[in-house]
């Protein structure tokens, strides 16, 4: 419940700053917009493209009106009136007179670019240097009109940009004809009349608009800025989740260390930030703990077991000379003959001084682990430790992988100790075999220094595996099992480590880590 509502605030809050900009973005788009509006759609910009537009119409009259009167000028032309007196309704055979007025007209420079002469039924004339201007000559339906109603012509056509002037006549036989001429004007007049026109017609028809774009734009600012919002929102929901699940399984972790659970690993994913690191210390913090809290048992226990060791050698301790004493002056006091009950004396007396060594030799085991002294950290050679140790059991094939390592603060006869109880414990599981071999393997890896010692003997049982550092445990037939448990008391000392694996039929090997330098928690 606490993270769902941790969740949902910072849900909230991504909301929050993705909406809190929209309402001032919001004005001020719509302020820039009137802004573009008035700038750009003034009632002077108006008036401006009104005069543009009617200057370029006024333009065109005035080229209209000076075409229409070149066109009165070229019918009072000398050769002209003479051409139009001459036509007939019929077809012209004199075809001198045409030639006539041709050479002349490509003579004289008139300011025309095509000229024809036209009936009612056929073109009797024409003069271009232009196609499309020869087409629009030819094409009677333009001013099929103009002909018949015998009127003056005056027209600007945009297709061609040509403007096309007709003066009516009446030929020699009375038929209504019409003299044409065709100018055709610059393409930059026309194209920026076009573009003056086109500007203004865009122009009142934004304007009327005006409104309706606005709500377009604001509208679709709006659109973009809600899909904004809802990416955020998903944004939001992903790292609400990323943020709160690693502290959520944080305090659940723990809660389960507070609850004695100390195997608890919060499993994550590889991240590399900070919750990741946070994450990753937790777990280690809870691993050093639980190594701290398994080496304060053992101690604990270690203590404990000194302790009884140390009341059992004095208790064992003190009636054995009385025993043997006592045993010695019941052997010597017989001077009898019988022979029998004298050897049956002498067997009881055998059995008694061996029992008698038996346990002196458990209170001297008793002793020593209960007199375990306290540890004197230096610095140390561990390589030469492990030459030195290693040559005191020559007798059995030793291999020996020792890499250059720094010096390490330890205890040296503790050290040594560890070494030698683990070569008997070695030592004594190969010495029978042919093949027996014992290898030892000292390296460095970060701050740890580790010792290995394997033998090929015949190895340990499974279900044995997690009792042989307990004391007074042994797989051998000798010895009272306080080896294996005085090397780990060795080794927790030095805030190290020792494992043990064992396969049967092929072999045992100690795992030993010291730390290079003394630690005092």
């Amino acid at each position: 419940m606490i993270f769902q509502k941790l969740k949902n605030r910072l849900i909230a809050a991504f909301i929050f700053l993705s909406l809190f900009p929209a309402i001032p973005l919001s004005f001020l788009f719509q302020s820039m917009m009137e802004k573009v509006f008035n700038l750009g759609f003034s009632r002077r910009m108006e008036l401006a493209l009104e005069d543009g537009v009617k200057l370029s119409r006024t333009i065109l009259q005035n080229e209209k009106k000076i075409c229409l009167e070149n066109t009165r000028q070229l019918m009072q032309a000398s050769d002209v009136r003479r051409f139009l007196v001459t036509v007939t309704n019929t077809k012209i055979d004199n075809r001198t007179e045409s030639r006539r007025l041709y050479e002349s007209l490509k003579s004289n420079a008139f300011k025309f670019d095509g000229i024809a002469v036209r009936d009612a039924d056929q073109l009797i004339f024409i003069y271009s240097n232009d196609n499309s201007i020869t087409q629009v000559l030819n094409d009677r339906a333009l001013f099929k009109d103009a002909l018949e109603s015998q009127i003056i012509l005056s027209e600007y056509r945009e297709d061609g940009q040509i403007i096309l002037t007709g003066l009516p006549f009446l030929t020699a036989n009375q038929k209504p004809g019409i003299l044409l001429s065709v100018v055709q004007l610059k393409s930059d007049f026309t194209k920026q009349s076009e573009n003056i026109l086109a500007v203004f017609q865009f122009y009142k028809t934004f304007g009327l608009e005006r409104d309706a774009i606005t709500r377009s734009f604001l509208f679709a600012f709006l659109t973009v800025y809600l899909l904004i919002i809802a990416v955020s929102i998903g944004i939001a929901v992903f790292f609400s989740s990323t943020m709160t699940r690693p502290i959520q399984e944080l305090v659940y972790g723990t809660d389960q260390i507070s609850k004695g659970n100390w195997d608890y690993q919060i499993a994550i994913e590889s991240r590399q930030d900070e919750i990741g690191k946070l994450t990753n210390s937790f777990n280690r913090m809870v691993l050093d703990i639980k190594q701290q809290q398994q080496r304060l048992l053992f101690l604990e226990k270690m203590s404990t077991w000194r302790e009884i060791a140390q009341r059992l050698a004095h208790e064992i301790k003190n009636p054995l000379t009385p025993i043997q004493l006592t045993i010695q002056q019941l052997k010597d006091s017989y001077k009898g003959d019988d022979e029998r009950y004298r050897k049956t004396l002498n067997d009881c007396y055998e059995i008694v001084q061996e029992e008698i060594e038996s346990l002196r030799n458990l209170t001297k085991e008793f002793s020593e682990f209960a007199r375990m002294p306290v540890l004197a950290f230096k610095s140390i050679d561990l390589t030469k430790v492990v030459r030195d140790v290693s040559a005191l059991y020559a007798k059995i094939p030793i291999e020996l992988l020792l890499d250059e390592i720094p010096s390490i603060e330890a205890d040296i006869e503790a050290i040594k100790r560890v070494l030698i109880n683990l070569l008997e414990n070695a030592s004594s599981v190969v010495a029978s075999k042919n093949d027996g071999k014992i290898v030892i393997r000292l390296y460095c890896k970060g701050e740890f220094v580790h010792i290995s010692v394997a033998d090929n003997g015949t190895g340990i049982p499974k279900d044995l595996l997690g009792r042989i550092f307990e004391p007074h445990f042994s797989t051998k037939s000798t010895g009272m099992g306080l080896g294996l448990a005085i090397v780990k008391t060795i080794i927790e000392e030095h805030r190290g480590q020792i494992n043990v694996e064992s396969v049967q039929n092929l072999g045992t090997t100690f795992f030993i880590q010291l730390p290079l330098k003394h630690i005092i928690i």
